[in-house]
């Protein structure tokens, strides 16, 4: 018992009591400025590598920090990430290894050899949404945005600089994993809550209290009237699109579906030990289902190319023992849509509805699945409203688009709907319609290098839990970036930092086997 009563687990469990603490409204919202402090005061006194494990683990408890009434909305991570950074900065010589070497030599150009990622498609990418910025109307929003990539990105390089060994790198699944863990026991006890409470009085203590504690009094007051939690149907009444600690179902969709490749990883690395190894696989099928349950019908459409390619790839015969693991994931998923039409039923025979005794007990799931081809349905068609006036404003603003952050533009709306989401319901045609065409075409390149090494982990790594990694991150991935055709939960902050640690986890893992930039395979 005394290895589980560390410093890292005594203080990620006083911020979990304050964070759930804070959002049942028994201790004031205030609370969580005095955890950040003492957060940032552990990581200047513990080793880095524990500061980062602690940083990844917390990262569904990231709380919005309440400085003023006016001002309450700023995420708590940015402060951690940046006080992260600079601990890695100060007590291992980041600036000395990164910058200059022992004699004063300046050796940037050779540490950024690694990858192609690293030495051009970042700093390129980055660059272009600089220089977006100065022909932009609303340049304060394009200034945020590019901070809010940086800030983020931090975590990525200091997982480049600590990620040295396999043993490093298996500490990090296991923080993202535990991560996971707490998206799906907030999920669950969303499920199991309106099972008893009605759905009203869930809506409202949720954005009250909650929301009011992750993101701040203006996302509260959105949500109270306005949100995507529900599924609405033409004979059943609504049903409950779970979505945990995020504001919206889509991006708790996305969380879990970049965290199977982290669950599948540690099943295998665990595979001698057989409780270890099923509960991995039973975190795999509860993320799976989490995933149906949350209505995101770009999730489930979504899903399907990458299942033809996980066919494709067991035709070919390349590891298909760990290629059928994919499969079977796929398998899962088909399963549980299938059981997911109980769903419905069971919420209605818990819940009191006036017109519960004339409401259809048929598969409602399959209703809203069939949605998806109808044009007449509302979102739908706000989708295509939406993709017509950014292809219009791409035509107008081809080469640096309106400007980073100045999707409000496109839309012709007031500077404000930038908090509330504006957004193209397309992450390609945001950045183009942002940013420009060239931009737009590096953020694709990135993400097809990204492809790429996961294809050569999984080809060439000889530790089998790092080989299945490779696999499912790169179709895991591949699964995310068909999905970011009908959606941008990518850039939602949480989604995106468990991105961009996994990818460091992966340029890391290619280091480790000696992958610098793609050769022929």
């Amino acid at each position: 018992m005394k290895k589980y009563f560390t410093s890292l687990n005594i203080i990620f469990a006083i911020e979990a009591l304050v964070v759930i603490l804070a959002s049942l409204g028994i201790i004031p919202r205030e609370a969580v400025l005095f955890l950040t402090g003492l957060v940032v005061f552990y990581m200047i006194f513990s080793p880095v590598s524990d500061s980062l494990y602690l940083t990844i683990m917390s990262i569904p408890l990231f709380v919005a920090l309440p400085f003023t009434e006016t001002f309450d909305s700023m995420a708590g991570w940015r402060i951690l990430i940046a006080a992260l950074f600079l601990c890695l900065f100060f007590k291992q010589g980041i600036s000395i290894n990164l910058i200059k070497d022992s004699q004063g030599k300046f050796r940037l150009k050779e540490n950024l050899k690694h990858n192609i990622l690293e030495k051009y498609l970042a700093p390129l990418f980055l660059l272009i949404s600089l220089f977006s910025i100065f022909i932009a109307d609303y340049q304060v929003l394009g200034i945020k945005k590019l901070l809010f990539l940086i800030n983020a990105f931090l975590l990525f390089l200091v997982i480049r600089n600590l990620a040295k060994s396999k043993e490093a790198i298996i500490k990090i699944f296991q923080a993202m994993s535990f991560a996971a863990l707490v998206v799906i026991a907030v999920a669950l006890i969303q499920f199991l809550v309106v099972l008893f409470v009605p759905l009203f009085a869930f809506w409202q203590f949720w954005t009250e209290k909650v929301i009011s504690v992750f993101y701040g009094q203006n996302l509260s007051d959105l949500l109270s009237y306005s949100n995507t939690w529900f599924a609405y149907y033409s004979v059943n009444p609504p049903t409950l699109r779970l979505f945990s600690v995020f504001p919206d179902s889509h991006s708790l969709a996305m969380f879990l579906i970049l965290s199977v490749p982290v669950f599948l990883s540690l099943a295998v690395y665990y595979n001698q030990n057989k409780r270890k190894k099923i509960f991995f696989w039973i975190a795999t099928g509860l993320s799976l289902a989490i995933i149906i349950l949350t209505g995101s019908r770009g999730a489930w459409l979504s899903i399907l190319p990458v299942a033809g390619v996980a066919i494709y790839l067991f035709v070919k015969r390349l590891d298909r023992a760990l290629v059928k693991k994919s499969l079977i994931t796929f398998l899962i998923f088909g399963i549980l849509f299938l059981a997911s039409s109980f769903y419905p039923p069971v919420l209605y025979k818990f819940q009191s509805w006036q017109d519960s005794g004339n409401a259809s007990t048929t598969f409602s799931f399959f209703e809203r699945a069939r949605s998806i081809s109808r044009l007449s349905e509302i979102s739908n068609k706000g989708r295509l409203e939406i993709w017509q006036a950014s292809i219009e404003s791409l035509i107008k603003y081809p080469i640096l688009g309106v400007g980073l952050g100045n999707y409000v533009k496109v839309l012709d709306e007031d500077p404000s709907a930038a908090k509330k989401g504006a957004s193209a319901h397309n992450l390609y045609l945001d950045f183009a319609n942002e940013i420009g065409i060239f931009g737009a075409l590096v953020l694709i390149l990135m993400f097809l290098y990204i492809l790429w090494i996961s294809w050569l982990v999984f080809r060439r790594s000889g530790e089998p839990h790092f080989k299945i990694f490779g696999l499912f991150f790169g179709l895991y991935f591949l699964w995310v970036m068909a999905y970011s055709l009908f959606d941008v939960v990518l850039l939602n902050d949480k989604v995106l930092l468990l991105f961009l640690a996994e990818c460091g986890v992966l340029f890391s893992i290619a280091g480790l086997i000696k992958i610098g930039a793609p050769k022929k395979d």
